[in-house]
């Protein structure tokens, strides 16, 4: 991620996305901590890492 364009990181909101927060945001990165009762509406199918992924795009 050090090498990575300065961006906008979404993540569902737990107790290792505040370390992750702190780390990205040390980088330069813009974190977005999303609560998983918001991404919960976006999921369209069973639960996987793809699916959450898209849906915590869409909560964004």
């Amino acid at each position: 991620m050090a090498q990575q364009p300065r961006c906008l990181i979404a993540m569902e909101a737990c107790g290792g996305a505040h370390h992750w927060e702190r780390e990205f945001t040390a980088l330069g990165h813009e974190i977005r901590l999303i609560p998983p009762s918001y991404v919960k509406p976006f999921v369209k199918r069973q639960k996987n890492d793809a699916a959450d992924a898209e849906a915590i795009c869409e909560a964004a």
